[in-house]
């Protein structure tokens, strides 16, 4: 059935877009990361530990889809983590340019707002679900390599956590 969408529903897509959007950022700051963590580790494009701060603000305004090539140009990421990112990034694109002009009219049908609403849904969930295997993979990678322990990791993250907080 054919209608205009109603406000409570262009309000859920706005946010639940918005929230997309905002899930994909932590993906791509996680990935810099990873990216900079991987190639100090494996001595991968010039980067190590004195030049890596450096390197990262450059990295991070790189797009997702070139941080994609550069981690499989490391040959040291596992294949499937590589195909979870393609498909992340595919999906990316239609959330951030193609889905207002790909699927804008399949708002005024019911199975259209459902399907629509299902695929932010989605890569929202991809995104949740990406970022932990990100964050999984390089607490791993720094607790086995012995750069810093778990627990060591964890009370910096609480201490900034608290800093913009405002709780010093």
């Amino acid at each position: 059935m054919r209608r205009e969408i109603y406000p409570e529903e262009l309000g859920f897509f706005y946010r639940a877009t918005g929230e997309a959007i905002w899930q994909l950022q932590y993906v791509e700051d996680a990935l810099c990361k990873f990216y900079i963590m991987y190639c100090v580790h494996f001595n991968c494009d010039c980067i190590d530990r004195n030049n890596a701060k450096k390197k990262l603000a450059k990295i991070s305004k790189l797009t997702i889809g070139h941080l994609i090539r550069l981690l499989e140009n490391t040959g040291q990421v596992q294949e499937k983590m590589l195909l979870d990112l393609k498909e992340f990034n595919s999906l990316r694109k239609w959330v951030v340019h193609n889905s207002m002009r790909e699927n804008g009219e399949d708002l005024y049908t019911d199975q259209g707002r459902e399907q629509f609403a299902n695929k932010v849904l989605a890569f929202t969930d991809m995104a949740r679900s990406i970022h932990k295997g990100i964050c999984d993979s390089l607490m791993h990678l720094v607790t086995t390599t012995g750069c810093a322990t778990e627990q060591q990791i964890m009370e910096t993250a609480y201490s900034e956590i608290d800093r913009l907080k405002g709780n010093e």
